[in-house]
Parts: structure tokens; C-alpha cells; sequence
């Protein structure tokens, strides 16, 4: 009765684990869908770079990064919010992960450009962010705008201000005019001796790159400075994304300042905006603002300006991935237990008589954990756990053969700072408590021992207990977890300690 009873409730709760684990992300996924507006779909964007961030995927978030500006620009939403967000990531992004000053200011600019008073939010505050915008903040302030279109502005490689690999340097971002024909300018030096310089660029927000061959301008010793313009008639969009390829007389890559999926950019002033992507910019800041109103409070001591994109992002990404207030999760796991077994009778045969010495026991093959819990403060958490115990190998009939428990768990975390965070969690519960399989003495009438029989100990119904424990952090929503705990049973005393390990699905 017993056996039948566990296996069917194992049943049911493994179904609904699957069940609830799924239909967070289906909903997710149907929200995903191509119909999203673009304002959205950059803010998708922006959070799931972000995420890579801080699993420290770098390459992976810049590409993610620059594909929501790419899409940011295509709408026309360069001004907005959603430019906002995507320029202050790049920003964090080239300040921290990638360690590129110069693209950082760049980005940072582009963001003081929409949002003058911009602010990092806590989690993004670092020496080198907040020198970066300082660095924007100073060279914006003491730059006087150009009166007029300006000459044919040059942008070459200079110290500081260029990227490339094995002596390929070539312009890492740079300001014009829009109509403006832009030079650019690279060098190559020692041992790189290339018969020629590729320049690839997009022009007009295009989603193509176009190709043109630099010319060799002048030699001075080792050096050579390589030339090549981009027509006008190319730079009309917000901004001009390029990278650069020296190649050798077969046609293969010798050196690349840029990538085609990682480019320098040349900002754009005074490019053309349309009329039409005003009304979607505002609609996205609006509904944004409306969304994250009710978390205003979420976050304890946390001061968000609602009005800025930027931390808005930060704000949500942190709740949904990091484990602060309002996140779920559901996890399962297996383990086993071994304890101290109290009294001095078994269950099945302790009425003929059949008696134990108390002392230390297994509890049976092991157990499947299950768990749904949710974070009510940022560090705080409350968990409904079950204990499915399963004892292999069976004893004789009549003998139990598991023991199911629930348990209410508090759950106590340290800050979730990378990818390791640790627990300490207290317990309580009911149902069968646990039990412990031992080999009982047989004795005859008159009280001497005739062999042994296998049996079950029981600790509980009720258990209380203490536990710790670490979870991993294996992706965006995936964690492995180790947990241990002792549990105390009443009615029956006894002691067990469990070591647990599993899966847990966080959103």
C-alpha cells in the first residue's frame, strides 16, 4: 500500500514540476514572438547582454549589444529610451568586460547626448565606469559645437584612440557631420607587411557591409599609412559602423583592427530622424515607466530613477535573474541520509517482540527533493519542500518501504555577487517523518536471539531541523545546488542528516 501510494505520489509531483517549469518560459517565448515592437525588442535585447555580462561572456554581450543598436537605429529610435539603454550598456560593457576606454566614452557620450543628468545605478558603480563618464561628461562640456559644416574631417589612427592586431592600427570610433566624406587613416608597422587594407563599413544604417580597398599613401621606415574615403552620400545615418582587414597577395587575413560582429563606430551629428518613430518611442517609454511602477519599492535601499531606461533594465534584469525579491524557482534533487535511530522497538515486528540496539542507521537507498520557493526580500526566501523516501532493498512483507514529508523552509542567502551563493536554512514539517532500516534481533520465548530480520526505525511524525547549502550558477535561469540538513523527528525521536544535490530552474 505503501509503495503504491509513493510511486503515485512521485508521480503526480514530477508532472507538476515539469509543468510549472515550462510554463514561465513558454509565456516568455510567446511574448518573444516577431510581433514585439522594436523599442521592446531592444529592451529584450539589453537585458539578455546583460546577463552574459555578468556570467562574464563578454564577446557574446557586445554582439548582443551592437545587434539592439543596430535594430535601435533601423527604427529610428536612436533619441529614445531604448537608445539610452543600449549606448549606457556599451558603455558598462567596454568600461569593465572589455576594458576599452575609448569605446566606453564613445557609448557614454551617446547617452549624456539623450540624458545629460544620467546616473549608474549601484550595481554598474565602479571606478572605471564612473571615470569613463566623467571623462564624457568633461569632453562634452569643453567642446564647443562647430558652426557650419565643418572641412573633410580625417579620422586616423592615434595613440589611444586606434585598435587592431599585429601592427594593424586604425581609427576606434571618431565624431563627423552628416553628408560629411569621411578619410580614415591606418598604419602598419614591423613585421606586418599586408598588399592591402580593406575598409568594411555599413552605410546608412544599411544592414550590409560595403567594402572599399585603401590606398598605400606614404612609407617612413617600417611604417606605412594607409588611405581611403567614404562618400557622403554614406553617412546620413546616426552612426557609421566599420572594421578593417590587411590582407596578403592570396587574399588571406593577416591582421583585423574591428570585427564584422564587434565594429568601431563613427558617431553621426545631425542625421536624419523620422517623424513616424516618435510616436513608438514614446509609447515604449510610457508603457516601460507603467510596467515598472509597482516595483518602485522593490529592491530595499535601492533608489531607481524610473525615468532612465538604463536603470529600469538593471532593475528588472537583477529580480528576474539574480534571486532578489519577487523571483521563483523550482528545483529537483536526489540524495540520501544516514542517522541516529532511537528506541528500542521496530515497527512491523516490534509487537512479536522483535527488539534493536538504538544507534547509528541508513535511511534506506536515498530520497528525490523537490522544491518550489520564492524570494520575498533580496536575501530572504521561503521554500515548500518535499522528502520522497524511498528504502531499497525491501525488507520482508509488512515491512515499509518509504516514508513522504513536507516541509516548510526559510531560506537565508550572502549577497549573489558571482557564481557561487551560499544558504542557511531552518525547517519544519509533518507526514511520515523518515525512517531508518535496521536489522532487528529475533529471540525466542525464552529471550534468546535466533537470528536476525530486517525492519524499519521511524523518526517523527513531525520533524524540525537546520540545513546549509550552495547553489551554482550554471546560465541565466540554471543553478546546481548542494544542500544539507539535520532533521529532528518527534513522537518517534530520532536524528537524520541528508546530503542533497540537484537542479534548479530560477526565473
Amino acid at each position: 500500500m505503501l509503495s503504491r501510494r509513493f510511486v503515485g505520489f512521485t508521480s503526480v509531483l514530477l508532472l507538476f514540476l515539469l509543468v510549472s517549469a515550462r510554463t514561465p518560459r513558454a509565456a516568455e517565448a510567446d511574448k518573444a514572438g516577431d510581433s514585439a515592437d522594436p523599442a521592446t525588442k531592444a529592451q529584450r535585447l539589453n537585458r539578455y547582454a546583460m546577463q552574459l555580462f555578468d556570467d562574464l561572456n563578454y564577446a557574446l554581450a557586445e554582439k548582443t549589444l551592437l545587434r539592439a543598436l543596430a535594430g535601435v537605429e533601423k527604427a529610428n529610435l536612436v533619441d529614445g529610451p531604448a537608445g539610452l539603454a543600449t549606448h549606457g550598456n556599451l558603455a558598462v560593457l567596454y568600461s569593465q568586460g572589455l576594458r576599452n576606454p575609448e569605446k566606453a566614452v564613445f557609448h557614454f557620450k551617446k547617452a549624456l547626448a539623450i540624458k545629460p543628468e544620467l546616473k549608474l545605478g549601484k550595481q554598474r558603480s565602479t571606478p572605471e565606469t564612473e571615470a569613463n563618464l566623467a571623462r564624457a561628461r568633461s569632453e562634452m562640456a569643453g567642446g564647443a559645437a562647430p558652426q557650419g559644416k565643418e572641412a573633410e574631417p580625417v579620422i586616423q589612427a592615434a595613440h589611444g584612440d586606434s585598435t587592431g592586431t599585429n601592427g594593424l592600427k586604425c581609427p576606434s570610433g571618431g565624431e563627423i557631420q552628416a553628408g560629411d566624406e569621411i578619410t580614415l587613416k591606418c598604419t602598419t608597422a614591423g613585421a606586418l607587411r599586408p598588399s592591402a587594407v580593406m575598409v568594411y563599413y555599413k552605410a546608412n544604417g544599411g544592414d550590409q557591409y560595403q567594402v572599399l580597398q585603401m590606398s598605400k599613401a606614404s612609407v617612413a621606415g617600417d611604417t606605412t599609412t594607409w588611405v581611403a574615403k567614404i562618400p557622403g552620400s554614406d553617412t546620413k545615418a546616426a552612426w557609421v559602423p566599420l572594421y578593417f582587414e590587411a590582407r596578403d597577395d592570396s587574399g588571406a587575413t593577416l591582421a583585423l583592427s574591428g570585427r564584422d560582429d564587434s565594429p568601431s563606430v563613427i558617431a553621426v551629428k545631425g542625421a536624419q530622424k523620422t517623424a513616424a518613430a516618435e510616436p513608438v518611442a514614446a509609447s515604449a517609454e510610457s508603457g516601460d515607466e507603467g510596467e515598472e511602477e509597482g516595483d518602485e519599492n522593490e529592491e530595499e535601499g535601492d533608489e531607481v530613477d524610473d525615468s532612465n531606461p538604463l536603470a529600469r533594465l538593471e532593475k528588472e534584469r537583477w529580480r528576474e535573474h539574480q534571486g532578489s525579491k519577487g523571483t521563483w524557482w523550482l528545483s529537483l534533487g536526489v540524495g540520501s541520509g544516514f542517522g541516529y535511530a532511537g528506541g528500542h522497538s521496530t515497527e512491523a515486528f516490534g509487537k512479536y517482540g522483535i527488539g534493536f540496539n538504538p544507534g547509528l542507521a541508513f535511511a534506506g537507498l536515498g530520497q528525490a527533493v523537490p522544491e518550489v520557493g520564492y524570494f520575498f526580500g533580496r536575501n530572504t526566501a521561503v521554500a515548500l519542500t518535499g522528502r520522497l523516501q524511498a528504502i531499497l532493498p525491501r525488507g520482508p512483507a509488512g515491512t515499509a518501504t518509504g516514508a513522504l514529508t513536507g516541509l516548510l523552509r526559510l531560506l537565508f542567502f550572502t549577497e549573489d555577487n558571482g557564481k557561487v551563493r551560499w544558504y542557511f536554512a531552518c525547517a519544519a514539517g509533518a507526514g511520515d517523518g523518515f525512517r531508518f532500516q535496521v536489522e532487528a534481533q529475533v529471540l525466542n520465548s525464552s529471550g534468546n536471539p535466533t537470528g536476525t530480520v530486517k525492519d524499519t526505525v521511524r523518526g517523527g511524525p513531525y520533524v524540525v531541523g537546520v540545513g546549509d547549502g550552495l547553489i551554482f550558477k550554471l546560465g541565466r535561469h540554471w543553478r546546481w545546488t548542494v544542500d544539507e540538513q539535520a532533521l529532528v523527528g518527534f513522537g518517534n525521536v530520532s536524528v537524520v542528516f541528508d546530503l542533497t544535490t540537484g537542479a534548479r530552474y530560477q526565473f
